[in-house]
């Protein structure tokens, strides 16, 4: 398993098409993906829009288009900010589709100081991946991360009672968006008591927190 970081600078998106999303908004954050099928990606984005600029604008993005908000929030109006529902086209998502157990890891970010991508997935499929991005829109950065030495870290920053505590935790939706399940029934589910099921997690939480900065420094 490999995870790649692809970065483009600001100047590098105000040469592409994304440079009309910058023109439109301070921000445009993908929080998650919603739908993935072969002609593009249903995103639910938060975004900034500048100040006499709003949801049209959006619509006039050849590879966007807006589906609505997010119930039951209105669209943002002129220089607002929200949540919303978008179908993305651009030929780099279509793309990303066509490799099969490639994931593109929100959220990013689009604005003014550029955007940056997480990609995680089986090196063949990364490898590929790259060479098709390097076609349609060359990234400025590429960073490779191998897994198994950041997993191989990650079970020496944990104690076994954290490693226990986390597992529970993601197996049973604690960290889904929404929660599936509450830090009481997770202590009922893990026999743990609630307060020491909450201060393993916290630990683990900050432990990896700084193993993945120390990731992004190396």
């Amino acid at each position: 398993m490999r995870e790649v970081h692809l970065g483009w600078k600001a100047d590098t998106i105000e040469r592409s098409e994304f440079k009309f999303v910058v023109e439109i908004c301070d921000y445009f954050e993908v929080i998650a993906h919603l739908e993935i099928t072969p002609k593009g990606v249903r995103q639910l984005v938060r975004v900034k829009f500048h100040a006499d600029k709003n949801p049209n604008d959006l619509e006039n993005i050849p590879f966007l288009e807006v589906e609505g908000p997010l119930t039951p929030h209105p669209l943002p109006d002129d220089g607002e900010e929200g949540i919303m529902v978008i179908w993305n086209r651009h030929p780099v998502s279509i793309a990303a589709i066509g490799f099969e157990g490639l994931h593109i890891i929100p959220p990013y970010t689009i604005d003014q100081q550029g955007l940056n991508v997480t990609i995680r997935g089986l090196a063949e499929k990364i490898s590929g991946f790259l060479k098709t991005v390097r076609i349609l829109f060359p990234p400025d950065s590429v960073k490779v991360v191998d897994m198994e030495h950041f997993e191989n870290n990650m079970i020496n920053v944990l104690t076994p009672k954290q490693i226990e505590a986390t597992t529970i935790a993601v197996k049973y939706g604690y960290y889904e968006n929404p929660r599936t399940v509450s830090m009481r029934e997770l202590s009922e589910i893990s026999g743990i008591a609630r307060s020491t099921l909450q201060e393993h997690l916290s630990k683990a939480e900050a432990a990896l927190m700084i193993l993945a900065a120390k990731s992004q420094l190396e």
